[in-house]
């Protein structure tokens, strides 16, 4: 599977949208650390220069380009996504629907609740 430097740019947009929503920072280093981020790592051999350059993209271009996805590296997006908002002891009912919501966007339509039985946390 051959991911494009814009396709990379995309995912890394879009889990910073992530990690700000549950953690209220913009940090890639708290994607990173991750349980599942070494097997999207892998998938998508992100370079550290492409959290910075993932800012410029626009989130509708990072949808579009997502849609594109092999849907293992959906089913990645999704796993890490649930890891950031498992990160407290109760996700709110905001964050499940912005889950919700970007698995859809990016046509890999897996809910909170079905993520959580898949891949329980720790």
């Amino acid at each position: 599977m051959e991911v494009i430097k814009k396709q990379r740019l995309a995912v890394c947009h879009i889990l910073l949208d992530v990690v700000e929503g549950a953690c209220e920072v913009r940090d890639p280093d708290l994607i990173m650390r991750t349980r599942h981020y070494p097997a999207l790592q892998r998938e998508m051999c992100f370079a550290d220069r492409d959290w910075e350059e993932a800012r410029d993209l626009s989130v509708l271009a990072c949808l579009v380009l997502s849609k594109e996805l092999h849907y293992k590296v959906k089913m990645m997006i999704g796993l890490v996504a649930h890891d950031l908002y498992s990160r407290e002891s109760s996700v709110s009912y905001q964050q499940r629907l912005s889950f919700d919501v970007l698995m859809s966007a990016i046509d890999w339509p897996v809910s909170f609740k079905e993520i959580t039985l898949f891949a329980p946390s720790k």
